[in-house]
């Protein structure tokens, strides 16, 4: 049953990923990545096999790094300072709606 489980997050993380993307682009890129860190925050300190796969399959094929390399990518051929304002604003929001995730699940 676990497998079943981990194979439907993982598809619906994925399926989740290509469609917002496709739609809203780079900030679809950063939302998923904001939302993948609140949520992966909110299951800190929380066990059990749901959880892993939820947090792994589900949350972890919602995510992207690679997306994040893209986007930093593209936008250093326009300009290098927009590359690494995106890139300083991800790390940034997204350690803070991780933390934000943590203290609501406590």
């Amino acid at each position: 049953m676990t497998i079943v489980l981990f194979v439907l997050a993982a598809s619906f993380g994925a399926i989740t990923r290509w469609k917002l993307t496709d739609r809203w682009g780079r900030v679809g890129t950063w939302a998923l990545n904001m939302a993948g860190a609140l949520g992966l925050g909110f299951l800190t300190g929380l066990g059990g096999t749901l959880v892993t796969v939820v947090g792994t399959a589900g949350i972890g094929a919602l995510t992207t790094v690679s997306g994040v390399a893209r986007e930093v990518s593209v936008l250093a051929s326009v300009s290098q300072l927009r590359a690494a304002l995106y890139l300083f604003v991800t790390l940034v929001t997204g350690i803070c709606a991780a933390w934000i995730g943590v203290h609501w699940g406590m």
